[in-house]
């Protein structure tokens, strides 16, 4: 999209390559395919929303608004096989029949697809993104790891189908992402019926979409803006580590904050620790008090310890 941020070179780095990356699989990510990946997450072109309502008033419809709203200036495709338009926007009865649109049109690909369907509609639409050769999928539906093990091993399933496609995923239970500095809204969050988005040096990762919501109105009341705000669900494949580590090189951020219950990849995370890294940014957790221990497990690696106990932590 024109105008956004890319990740910021790191200091020193002007005559280096920049390090590379891993994914919560373990897969060495090249500095190409992580900027791929900051792109479409952040910055897409074109964004799809899979299972788009078009009553105004519903959780569904919302996206759709809230991008028109706040001043997203790529394309907004609609998805749902019953409707012809949807908000005064063309709408599509698959991801192939808009692909093929788009493309015809000369227009830029669907690059990151937002899911709100029901049921085991959220299986076929990763699948129909991956045969569209969309790179990131978030992922609103629920039904998944949160309800025990049946969800647990339907969630397991998903992102090992994912990965064979080449398909990242947000979520399950994302409430999406939001950059405000380049107008991207891909989110269900209600807090973006303001009319106006202050914008600020802090992005925020949360384990809890609701989280994003409250942290954004009790900034805007104290004259508070954010950059960039993504809720991470369930974390089945894309994680707090992983953002993290986007967010660090981010020309818009300056300080993150995280909001946590648990930390359920630990190695993830320490690997965003280097130095060199943070010298442009800071760190702040905030810990849910139900679930987060009273102090760092002796288990946890002391990487990860230090890593905690350098960063700011609130109950």
């Amino acid at each position: 999209m024109s105008g956004a941020a890319a990740p910021r070179a790191e200091a020193g780095a002007s005559k280096h390559a920049k390090p590379a990356a891993r994914d919560n699989s373990g897969v060495v990510q090249a500095a190409p395919a992580r900027a791929a990946l900051y792109q479409a997450l952040f910055a897409p072109r074109t964004v799809a929303l899979v299972g788009a309502s078009g009553d105004a008033a519903k959780n569904t419809a919302r996206p759709q608004r809230y991008l028109k709203k706040h001043g997203f200036s790529g394309t907004i495709v609609p998805i749902n096989p019953s409707r012809d338009e949807i908000l005064g926007t063309r709408a599509y009865p698959t991801l192939a029949a808009a692909q093929a649109a788009l493309s015809a049109n000369g227009a830029a690909p669907i690059e990151h697809a937002y899911v709100m369907a029901p049921g085991n509609a959220v299986e076929q639409a990763v699948e129909d993104c991956g045969a569209c050769g969309i790179p990131v999928v978030s992922i609103f539906s629920d039904g998944f790891s949160e309800i025990g093990p049946e969800g647990v091993a339907r969630q397991q399933q998903l992102v090992a189908r994912a990965r064979a496609l080449g398909v990242r995923l947000l979520g399950p239970n994302s409430m999406g992402v939001v950059d405000i500095p380049n107008h991207v809204s891909i989110t269900v969050n209600a807090i973006l019926e303001t009319d106006a988005l202050p914008r600020g040096s802090t992005s925020v990762v949360s384990q809890s979409g609701t989280m994003l919501g409250t942290l954004m109105s009790r900034g805007m009341a104290r004259g508070i803006g954010f950059a960039k705000l993504v809720s991470v669900g369930n974390e089945a494949d894309l994680g707090v580590g992983e953002i993290v580590d986007l967010l660090v090189d981010d020309a818009d951020t300056r300080v993150i904050t995280l909001f946590l219950e648990t930390i359920r990849d630990a190695p993830r995370l320490v690997r965003t620790l280097p130095a060199n890294r943070w010298s442009r940014s800071s760190s702040a957790v905030h810990r849910s008090a139900r679930r987060w221990p009273s102090r760092t497990p002796a288990r946890w690696p002391v990487p990860t310890r230090q890593w905690m106990h350098g960063c700011a932590i609130a109950a």
